[in-house]
Parts: C-alpha cells; sequence; structure tokens
C-alpha cells in the first residue's frame, strides 16, 4: 500500500510538472515580449515589413538634411525590422533601373497599418515606359507604389499617410516646343472635345496668352518663349486640355496622360527622403543657388529651360527637375483642406467638372518668400488664372 501511494504521487507531480510546462514557456514568453514592446515604446520604435521581389538587391538608407547625407542603416533582417522615427528610404536595385521606396516614420508604431506597422512591398513596374511627343523628350521618372506623409510637419495635426498606387511623372515642366505642337494640330488646341465644359466656355470667350503662341519677333519671346523653357501664362483649363490630347495622340489606349493630383505632385516633390524643399530640410544662404528662385520681373532669362537645368542643376533622387522654383505647377486638385481628422483622399477634389481653385504648387523664379518653394505650400488660383511664372508636368498612368 505504501509502495502504491508514493508511485502515485510520483505519478502526480509528474503529470504537474508536464501541464505546467507550457504555461510556464508561455509566462515567459508574454514577459518577453512585454520587454520588447517597452522597448520600442521607449525607443519610439515601428516595424517595417519588407515583402522584396526575388533577385533584387535592396539597400536601406536614412535620410539626411540634403542629398548627400543619408547614411546606410544595416539589415538585421531582409523582411524589416523595428526602426526609430525618421526619415527613411528603401534603395532597390532591379534589372530595369533603381528605383526608391519612401519609409517616413513618425515614432511608435507611428505607421499606416492598423497595428500600427509600415509595410513595403516591392512591386516590379512595367518595362514599358510612357510615350513622349518627341524622342528629344527626356522620359518620365517612376515613383512606386506606397505610403507617404502628407502634409506641412509643421503643422503637428496636418501630416497623415496617403497611399498612392504607382505612377510615372515627367522630370520636367511641359517645355513650349510640346505645348506649340498642342497648339498648332487640327485636332489639338481647337477642338472642343479636349476641353472641360468650363473650359469650352472659357476658350469661346477668351484669347490665349500662353508663352507657347509668342512670335520671334515678340519682344517677351526670348525670354519667355524659347523652344525648350517652360510653358508660361498657361491656365489650368489650357493645361488640362493638353493632358487631354496627349492621351488621345501618344496614349494608344495604353497610357492615360494628366496633371498629377495634390498628392502625386508632393509624394514626387519630397523624393524618397521626405524633403521640406526641392533638394534638401532647408533652404539657406548656401542652399539658395541650388534653386531658380529670386529673380527680379526684369531679369533677362529668369526661367530655366531643360539644356540649362541639365547642365546647372540637380534632380531630386527620383530625377525631378525644379520641384521648389522656376514655374509654379498646376495640379488636378481642387482646393480643400486635409488633416488627420479629415485626411486627403482621392474624391471629386480631383474631377475635372469640380468647380472652384485649383491647387498649384512648388513656387518660381518670382516667389517673394522662400515659404513659396516650401513643398507642403499650397498656392491656389481660379483655373482661369495665368501668369508669367506658372506651367505645369505631366503624369502618366498606365491603363488597365
Amino acid at each position: 500500500m505504501q509502495s502504491n501511494r508514493k508511485k502515485f504521487f510520483a505519478v502526480l507531480s509528474l503529470t504537474t510538472v508536464l501541464l505546467a510546462a507550457p504555461l510556464v514557456v508561455l509566462w515567459l514568453q508574454i514577459i518577453q515580449d512585454e520587454r520588447e514592446e517597452t522597448h520600442h515604446y521607449e525607443h519610439g520604435e515601428t516595424q517595417v515589413v519588407i515583402s522584396n521581389l526575388p533577385g533584387d538587391a535592396v539597400v536601406l538608407r536614412q535620410a539626411g538634411t540634403n542629398l548627400r547625407t543619408s547614411i546606410t542603416i544595416p539589415f538585421t533582417d531582409s523582411t524589416g525590422g523595428w526602426l526609430p522615427a525618421g526619415r527613411y528610404y528603401l534603395q532597390v536595385v532591379a534589372p530595369l533601373e533603381t528605383t526608391y521606396v519612401t519609409i517616413p516614420l513618425s515614432g511608435y508604431r507611428g505607421g499606416p497599418e492598423e497595428d500600427g506597422s509600415f509595410q513595403v512591398t516591392i512591386r516590379k513596374r512595367t518595362a514599358e515606359l510612357p510615350p513622349t511627343l518627341s524622342n528629344d523628350v527626356p522620359d518620365f521618372r517612376y515613383i512606386p507604389s506606397g505610403s507617404f506623409i502628407l502634409g506641412d510637419r509643421l503643422n503637428p495635426r496636418e501630416p497623415h499617410y496617403v497611399w498612392l498606387t504607382g505612377f510615372f511623372i515627367a522630370p520636367f515642366e511641359v517645355s513650349n516646343e510640346e505645348f506649340r505642337k498642342f497648339l498648332d494640330a487640327s485636332d489639338g488646341y481647337r477642338d472642343d472635345s479636349n476641353w472641360t465644359e468650363s473650359g469650352i466656355q472659357w476658350k469661346s470667350q477668351n484669347k490665349s496668352q500662353v508663352s507657347a503662341a509668342l512670335r520671334s519677333t515678340d519682344a517677351a519671346s526670348r525670354r519667355f518663349g524659347r523652344s525648350d523653357l517652360p510653358v508660361t501664362w498657361v491656365n489650368w483649363y489650357e493645361a488640362r486640355a493638353f493632358c487631354s490630347w496627349m492621351t488621345k495622340k501618344c496614349g494608344g489606349g495604353r497610357w492615360e496622360f494628366a496633371l498629377p493630383t495634390e498628392a502625386e505632385w508632393e509624394k514626387a516633390a519630397r523624393g524618397p527622403e521626405s524633403f521640406d524643399y526641392g533638394l534638401g530640410m532647408k533652404l539657406s544662404d548656401n542652399e539658395v543657388k541650388l534653386y531658380n528662385w529670386m529673380k527680379n520681373p526684369g531679369a533677362e532669362m529668369p526661367v530655366v529651360g531643360i539644356a540649362e537645368s541639365l547642365h546647372s542643376y540637380e534632380p531630386n533622387r527620383y530625377g525631378l527637375y525644379h520641384v521648389s522654383g522656376n514655374v509654379v505647377e498646376w495640379t488636378q486638385t481642387a482646393d480643400r483642406p486635409f488633416n488627420r481628422e479629415h485626411p486627403y483622399v482621392d474624391d471629386d477634389r480631383n474631377h475635372e467638372s469640380t468647380v472652384g481653385l485649383r491647387v498649384a504648387r512648388g513656387g518660381s523664379w518670382y516667389s517673394a518668400s522662400i515659404a513659396l518653394l516650401y513643398l507642403p505650400y499650397r498656392d491656389t488660383f481660379q483655373p482661369e488664372h495665368s501668369s508669367q511664372d506658372l506651367g505645369f508636368r505631366l503624369v502618366a498612368r498606365r491603363l488597365p
């Protein structure tokens, strides 16, 4: 009897240990998870999750104050990890080209996903580039899909994540030469099918002032009318009509050309580093020379064309020139406020029939203040407005 009782308690003790072991392991795991979560909280970290295409070389970099001050962050795990607040980006070396994916992080679990993470999916872009009007027009640049932070970081309520599909954008503003082809084409400027209803009404009552229509004998021709200079004195109706004509002339049923939405413009202009100005985080006396800005109205050559830009100016890392300065650029978007409580969405603000002011971005050679070159700054004009420092650039989207 004594022996059986000892055996019983031995078995009972062993059973208790076996049953308790998983609970102990679970308890230890909970403690470990809590310690790790506390560490992430104390260091203001967000989890970055990367889904990569096989064969692509991916480098994680932390952005600095300008194009030359970013640093490489060693990967501990190719699928991501936890990072403190900062402006990061991925450099993805693929067979077609090197692309850049922006990863701006605002703090502890501050990403756009429901769990506060920031997820990156590196997608293969189409091998086909959007067509251009002629062979001497530089190729469009690709902006990968993903989230970025839209809005003025100096306004605590405004910055918020916006997700965009991938798109292409022109490295330069539309030139006089390109716009002249639209003016001269029988199916171009004069064809009402390219215009919105409001644009048709404006066109029937007004004469265009665009710089592309300047003759060589006109006094302003050398300053504003040369072929590779950006077209100016162009209003929103005219810019929108040009896009419609481009889609029919060059799109081939595969591409749509348009003005960039406000979100597309800001994402492309900020570059993967999420800069505040075209080429950096500040615009001091040392940086002024990087931008075509602060020329007086009587300057011999106020605007800068493609040839001079390639020789004397620098693009952002996406390949865009003059997103701060040169000419203010129309966007597709009607003026609507946005903030974290009322985030930007791709709604009727981007419809061509929406009535009201349209947003323009980027500042110009004629901007009176550095504030106008600040990338989140929003100019707004009536769609019929035109001026000597107002132009536009194109985006191209692959049709399904």
